[in-house]
């Protein structure tokens, strides 16, 4: 008996602690799209030699290709921080590219205007 409710109290207790981290990881689009206006805007608003960027400017696939470990907004999160002074967390990050493939050129709800 108390073999088996050690085993329970086990069970609950590691998936418990498995959702609090799949919690923890879970992508917020709507903080992505504050965290895209006020950190890479900076560069990429038009007025300057990067490309200005909006969601649209790319397909679902080149933006999940763009914010891989070896991708070019990991690059780009340097660059922010050096006029912004704030560092992007990876969660930050994981909010910037769920917003951006969100509203991307090829998916659902593509981002027309107020990007």
């Amino acid at each position: 008996m108390k073999n088996t409710m050690k085993l329970i109290l086990t069970v609950f207790a590691l998936l418990v602690l498995s959702a609090a981290v799949m919690a923890g990881t879970r992508a917020n689009p709507k903080k992505g799209k504050v965290y895209f206006k006020k950190y890479c805007r900076v560069c990429h608003d038009g007025n300057s030699e990067v490309t200005k960027l909006s969601p649209m400017a790319k397909t679902m696939d080149q933006w999940n290709k763009a914010f891989a470990e070896d991708g070019k907004a990991h690059k780009c999160a340097d660059a922010s921080m050096a006029k912004t002074q704030k560092e992007l967390s990876k969660q930050d990050l994981t909010d910037i590219q769920a917003y951006l493939v969100q509203h991307a050129a090829d998916s659902d709800q593509p981002a027309t205007c107020g990007n």
